[in-house]
């Protein structure tokens, strides 16, 4: 009888999360969205990046890539998507030292508009499956070969609902997932998402990233690229060339209580009241906006690690099709 590995890759605009259950050990994989078409490339591959063959074509991913060459399309069913998710699963297989004949139950992330669209969720699920072909590819010059089928499709937002299925199974439950292009909403009833609950906006932390390159720009006079306001963001300032500039401060945190409001405002003009519900707030913009989701909201749960929330749910329902 073949091994098996349980495989949860959570997919995003801003990073790639996988998590992987192999002979009751946990493996773990993170690294940013970010991928480059290259060729021939010399320079060393530096940590939490790699190069990427697939089918004859050479693919920079990760930390080494410019800010330039996010995503920022609605749209998963894209190669940087396709590639990252088979990157995820080929570390993750690495780490856990698997046979190369190890059969492999993958659950990946589609957007609720996908996962409401029984043929675009088709569609996306033929193409994590490569269209049934085995899946070929070298990682940092590592050859890996694997075959994707009945990959489950699992909604974005569910935080960790079904992770902890004890935990909810009594209450009434709103998740809100910060994310990097979008800001999603599902209230849950017990364990089962209320569909018309499932809402998306376009208010990820790159929305944040483009008000922030415009206020610069009008304040400053100054031209800023991605990887500045990505750094602006980490940073808590601006500085230009060696000068930081101490009222930008103020200006940043200003902007970041704007853009929880706005969010706010969002779920409320689609009916959404935050009353007789928990607040749960996953994805890793819930880190950047911890200090004013906690003002908005003094009684909502910031996850743990929010980044890995929903993979850690979508582990949990490989584990139970597959007990």
């Amino acid at each position: 009888m073949k091994e098996k590995i349980l495989i949860a890759v959570d997919c995003g605009k801003y990073q790639t999360k996988g998590i992987a259950r192999y002979k009751g050990n946990t493996y773990m994989t993170t690294f940013r969205t970010k991928m480059q078409q290259v060729k021939r490339l010399g320079v060393d591959i530096q940590p939490n990046s790699y190069l990427v063959e697939f089918y004859g074509n050479e693919y920079l991913l990760g930390d080494m890539v410019s800010e330039d060459y996010s995503d920022f399309s609605l749209n998963k069913a894209s190669r940087i998507h396709h590639l990252s998710i088979y990157t995820a699963i080929a570390r993750l297989l690495q780490k856990a030292n698997t046979p190369s004949n190890v059969d492999i139950h993958l659950a990946v992330n589609a957007p609720i508009t996908t996962y409401k669209d029984a043929i675009q969720k088709e569609k996306f699920k033929q193409m994590v499956e490569n269209q049934g072909h085995t899946v070929h590819l070298m990682v940092n010059n590592k050859a890996f070969s694997f075959e994707l089928s009945n990959v489950t499709i699992a909604f974005e937002g569910m935080g960790e609902i079904y992770a902890k299925p004890d935990s909810y199974k009594s209450r009434n439950t709103i998740i809100v997932d910060l994310g990097g292009l979008n800001a999603t909403f599902c209230t849950f009833k017990g364990i089962q998402p209320q569909i018309h609950s499932m809402i998306v906006s376009d208010l990820g932390i790159n929305v944040l990233k483009g008000k922030l390159g415009k206020l610069i720009n009008e304040r400053y006079g100054v031209t800023v690229s991605s990887d500045d306001l990505e750094q602006v963001l980490q940073s808590g300032y601006f500085a230009s060339k060696g000068e930081i500039h101490e009222d930008s401060k103020v200006i940043i945190e200003e902007m970041k209580f704007e853009h929880i409001q706005q969010i706010v405002r969002f779920a409320k003009s689609r009916g959404y009241t935050f009353n007789m519900t928990d607040i749960h707030f996953v994805g890793g913009g819930s880190i950047i906006l911890r200090r004013y989701i906690k003002q908005e909201f003094p009684h909502a749960v910031i996850m743990e690690n929010p980044q890995y929330s929903n993979c850690l749910s979508f582990l949990k329902i490989l584990e139970v099709k597959y007990a």
